[in-house]
């Protein structure tokens, strides 16, 4: 719709040039006072919308993506993706918040538009000549008060008045409000679709030459999409963009890779190693239990060897030879201890063998 001819100031200059200089020499709901606030208007919101959408972009690119790691192909895109979607939905979002701001401003203050379309001046009889002009809220269709609502519509008409009569034609997809921005926001561009209406714009505009209506096989919205939900959309028929893995790659080119298996479950690995577990325990245990057993015995034997039992005879101090009988081995010895004067005498023991 943007790169049409009908967004285009040249289209405008030639079909407002065959108007009248004086605009108020057209009733006040000709639609001829407001073809040329119209395509203004569709002017500049085909060039905020196209710089709302490089700004976005410039944005976008002027971005870093950092990831603690290199992504896969797979990863990659679909991270792309997610941010560009996000960049997509940023977009409008700034351009709504600034029409709407403008729109606010506009209503609240309550300007009066130079069409007249909004507010009209009253002079009463009683304060004719004073310092100030009292206003009054202009009516459209629905008793809709522009006073209350800036977006008061009618249908936008062609009108022809005589003396006898006055004719309205209608337009298609068009209407006239309160204020020309405000009432181009609800109509549509159903009219430049069609040639028929096309053609109606020229002869009441005096406009002699012809222009190729808007294709609607080349266009994702319908002919009767409101303004406003294209303002929504920035006017914009397709979003295209081009990832390059490639080159990412090479960008972040990592020193070394690795990779991670997580294996399934399989019964028959589970079996096969079970069995191998066993082989191999029972191959440890043949070599390993034998030499348990040798060293058992060894120990065994060492300890029956090392048996003995310890009778202490104990041998009192005497100062005259005593004899101190020991029995070994069953068999009876008789040891005599002797002591001289001034000497101790020792206890002696005697260890008894049993084998």
């Amino acid at each position: 719709i943007c790169l049409s001819p009908f967004a285009s100031e040249q289209w405008r200059i030639d079909i407002t040039a065959g108007l009248a200089a004086n605009l108020s020499i057209y009733t006040r709901r000709d639609y001829r006072r407001f073809l040329s606030a119209h395509l203004q208007f569709l002017q500049g919101l085909c060039q905020l919308s196209n710089y709302s959408v490089y700004n976005s972009i410039n944005q976008f690119r002027a971005s870093l993506l950092v990831t603690s790691e290199l992504l896969s192909e797979t990863n990659f895109h679909q991270k792309l993706e997610s941010l560009i979607e996000q960049s997509k939905a940023n977009a409008p979002t700034t351009f709504r918040h600034l029409l709407f701001v403008i729109r606010t401003v506009t209503h609240g203050n309550a300007f009066m538009s130079t069409y007249g379309t909004n507010f009209d001046y009253t002079v009463p009889k009683n304060t004719f000549g004073g310092s100030y002009a009292p206003t009054r809220a202009l009516i459209y269709d629905d008793e809709c008060s522009c006073g209350l609502c800036s977006n008061c519509t009618t249908q936008a008409n062609f009108i022809i008045s005589n003396s006898s009569k006055i004719i309205s034609i209608p337009i298609k997809g068009l209407k006239i409000g309160c204020t020309p921005s405000e009432s181009f926001r609800v109509s549509t561009l159903e009219c430049f679709y069609d040639r028929s209406c096309i053609n109606l714009i020229h002869q009441y505009t005096n406009y002699i030459n012809s222009h190729d209506p808007l294709s609607i096989m080349k266009s994702r919205f319908s002919i009767n999409t409101r303004i406003a939900e294209l303002i929504d959309n920035l006017f914009i028929e397709q979003w295209s963009n081009k990832t390059n893995y490639t080159s990412y790659f090479e960008q972040c080119l990592p020193s070394y890779c690795f990779y991670t298996s997580i294996p399934r479950f399989n019964l028959i690995y589970i079996i096969t190693l079970l069995l191998s577990l066993q082989g191999g325990l029972t191959i440890i245990l043949k070599w390993i239990c034998p030499k348990i057993v040798r060293i058992a015995s060894k120990i065994n034997d060492y300890r029956k060897k090392r048996t003995n039992t310890v009778r202490p005879a104990c041998v009192p101090e005497r100062t005259s030879s005593d004899i101190c009988n020991t029995t070994i081995d069953n068999a009876t010895t008789n040891v005599e201890i002797s002591s001289t004067p001034g000497t101790s005498s020792y206890a002696l023991f005697l260890f008894l063998y049993d084998s």
